[in-house]
């Protein structure tokens, strides 16, 4: 009888006969595709259908009673010989059959990658489960306005959000530059570090920095620490809270009395309108904005004319929408002009021809406009009557009662000086499909372990430099098995590595996989009938350079229209280069670039910069050395450097070792005696020695390990 315990929710649980195995199955990564995250489990094992296993599954054996459990993940340790195997792992129960529950153990990555189900945009949603309905908002801190100084002051920043200099269409590209950026036409990038972190701590797990070669190895840091995700969406948004919570800038007034918005005593006025003002509502005549705000104004009205037709002055009525901006002058935006004509009621026997005085009724007349206010600024509606006198023909209206003015707030497009969230500036992809972009980018395995609620980064570089730390397992194999693979399922003779392709870029500005390379595989047994493949497609799309300031920068907007903003049709990822103003000049002079809030002319704002700009880049031909051999660019093959210099890609840079092992792939099949200690410390990065086999191996998978039987274990060979 093996000492073993099931622990699910704090209960002991009950199995099905003392030799009942739970065979465990350990995977981080599976080389055979590694565009997968994959996760520890068991196979599925039974548990007797007791009375104690009943209540705390949930009754999975009696429809009438199950209750949700059966439908939760429940918490799970599992203990054999005293040793916790599995210290943090989750139960699911999967149907009941033949008086025995049938159950999976899940644990490893499982845990972690379970909550990264949503969207990156549901990360700033708090009625989501991937917020824990609003407790983990974890994009919240970094929220922040859209003005001038932010912009300007964000320069030097090397985490979370920063205004980059990139031409998105009205950035002078001809030297000598203007030094002249327009915040209005330009938007903010989030770190990819940043992100990754933050996605991280949403689900409750914490990287281990001291463990995780992006922050302890300079070959990965010095460029991940760099990377920079773009705002490149066309639509510049609020998120979902912002949008859904109500801010009292809309309103809707009634109108409670009929007006008369005629007086025919007057004199004539010299701006040629004898009458007018502002229609009285209630409860405010005058709508004052708070802060900056964009709304659709919607006036439904009646109004009842009277006066006379033709002549230089016919009766004519105008409803006007007004602007009174703060400390200037009122502007006219959209109007409703009523005049009365020969098909308008005859209310009088004399006069004749033009002195015709005629009466009409306008019923349900409406105007509408989309109008942005600045904090300060007034809008209302305004009226216009003419020809008014004291003679029979003078005009006059009534506006009825019930007339509506309605104000609706748009609270979803981002206008300036408003507050940004900054998961919108991410892509809105999958939360998991974020994760593995960035790990297929340098080649990288996920380890998460429960226990700690830690997460390592860590790659098949650092695999092989651990090879002096091989365990010795030459002692533990028990047999060999039945076939060794010289070859892996899910390659090809030819593997592309791939970035998406823009089409709003001309081919002939940026061609098509310009950035693109492959891992080729020189087996030409493998895979006959498909020579070729899309091993990796990411979610991003390379970027062109036009001239700037430092040499260039980024431009996103069709290089074929640069006379307005515009955004590109995929997202991008860029490296941030910090360029120093004190000796961008010609000779080395100094220069200074200017923030504003408008064109130069027209601005209200400025504040110059004259030290340090951020200017970033995909690939250029002069990129900065970044030190340690890391990769200086983000294409995926090696690319022209200045004179006859290449720089090397992130292919070279980070996948060389697992080039390697598909080059001559050799995947063997061992049968090894292992102890629960040597499943509760077995760690993914540290090969094993097999002196039978004569080499060091990576553990691609533990398969069905269950104490005191042989292991079945596939090793590939480093």
């Amino acid at each position: 009888m093996e000492n073993r315990q099931l622990i699910v929710n704090g209960v002991s649980l009950d199995f099905l006969s003392d030799d009942e195995p739970i065979p465990l199955i350990l995977q981080a990564n599976n080389i055979a595709n590694i565009t997968q995250l994959n996760g520890s489990g068991s196979k599925q094992f039974r548990l007797a259908n007791t009375a104690k296993n009943r209540l705390t599954l949930g009754f999975p054996d009696d429809v009438t009673i199950t209750t949700d459990q059966i439908y939760s993940q429940s918490n799970a340790k599992y203990i054999v010989e005293g040793i916790e195997v599995v210290q943090n792992g989750l139960l699911e129960v999967q149907y009941f059959k033949e008086n025995a529950i049938e159950c999976l153990l899940l644990f490893g990555n499982i845990d972690f990658l379970d909550k990264l189900g949503g969207q990156i945009y549901d990360m700033g949603d708090s009625t989501t489960q991937w917020t824990n309905y609003g407790q983990t908002l974890v994009f919240k801190p970094y929220d922040h306005y859209w003005t001038v100084s932010n912009a300007a002051y964000s320069q030097k920043k090397t985490s979370g959000w920063i205004w980059p200099i990139i031409n998105y269409g009205d950035i002078s590209t001809v030297a000598p530059f203007s030094g002249h950026i327009n915040v209005r036409n330009i938007r903010p990038a989030f770190f990819l570090h940043t992100a990754i972190e933050l996605l991280i701590q949403s689900t409750g797990y914490q990287i281990d920095y001291q463990q995780s070669c992006l922050y302890n190895d300079p070959i990965f840091a010095n460029l991940y620490q760099k990377i920079l995700i773009p705002y490149s969406s066309n639509d510049f948004e609020h998120g979902t809270d912002y949008q859904n919570t109500p801010d009292n800038l809309g309103a809707s007034f009634t109108k409670g009395l009929d007006q008369v918005i005629s007086n025919p005593r007057v004199p004539l006025q010299p701006d040629g309108y004898p009458f007018e003002g502002i229609i009285t509502f209630q409860p405010g005549n005058v709508y004052t904005a708070t802060q900056v705000v964009s709304f659709t104004a919607e006036l439904v009205y009646n109004i009842y004319m009277r006066g006379k037709i033709g002549s230089s002055q016919p009766a004519n009525v105008q409803i006007i929408f007004k602007v009174l901006p703060s400390g200037g002058v009122p502007t006219d935006f959209a109007s409703n002009s009523h005049y009365l004509d020969q098909n308008s009621t005859r209310v009088n026997n004399g006069g004749d021809g033009a002195n015709k005085t005629c009466e009409e009724e306008f019923i349900n007349q409406k105007i509408t406009q989309q109008i942005t206010l600045n904090p300060g600024d007034q809008f209302y509606v305004d009226y216009h009557i003419n020809n008014i006198g004291q003679g029979p023909y003078d005009t006059y209206a009534i506006f009825r009662h019930g007339a509506t003015l309605n104000i609706v707030t748009s609270e979803k497009t981002v206008l300036w000086s408003q507050l940004i969230q900054c998961e919108r500036i991410l892509p809105n992809v999958g939360q998991i499909d974020f994760l593995k972009d960035t790990l297929q980018t340098f080649g990288l395995i996920l380890i998460s372990n429960p226990n700690n609620s830690k997460i390592i980064f860590t790659s098949f570089k650092t695999v092989v430099n651990n090879i002096p730390n091989a365990l010795d397992w030459s002692t533990k194999l028990k047999d060999v098995g039945k076939q060794n693979n010289f070859r892996l399922d899910n390659y090809c003779q030819v593997n592309y590595l791939r970035y998406q392709y823009d089409s709003s870029i001309p081919i002939n500005n940026m061609p098509m996989y310009f950035a693109d390379d492959s891992i080729p595989i020189d087996d030409k047994t493998l895979n006959p009938n498909q020579i070729t493949q899309t091993l990796f497609q990411s979610i991003y799309s390379p970027s062109i350079n036009v001239p700037y300031i430092g040499g260039t920068m980024t431009q996103i907007s069709s290089p074929t229209d640069t006379s307005e903003f515009a955004v590109g049709g995929q997202p991008r990822i860029l490296i941030d280069q910090k360029v120093d103003l004190s000796s961008a000049g010609t000779g080395g002079n100094s220069l200074t670039v200017i923030f504003s809030d408008g064109d130069p002319g027209f601005e209200t704002e400025t504040i110059a910069i004259n030290d340090v700009i951020s200017v970033p880049y995909f690939y250029k031909i002069d990129a900065p050395n970044l030190g340690n051999n890391a990769a200086s660019h983000l294409a995926w093959k090696d690319m022209p450097g200045l004179g006859n210099s290449v720089l090397k890609g992130l292919k070279s840079t980070y996948y060389t070792e697992f080039i390697n092992i598909l080059k001559k792939t050799k995947v063997i099949i061992g049968f090894f005696m292992l102890t629960p200690a040597d499943i509760q410390d077995f760690d993914f990065r540290i090969p094993i020695f097999v002196y039978q086999f004569g080499g060091y191996f990576y553990v691609n998978k533990i398969d069905s390990w269950v104490k005191g039987i042989p292991t079945k274990v596939e090793l590939i060979r480093l």
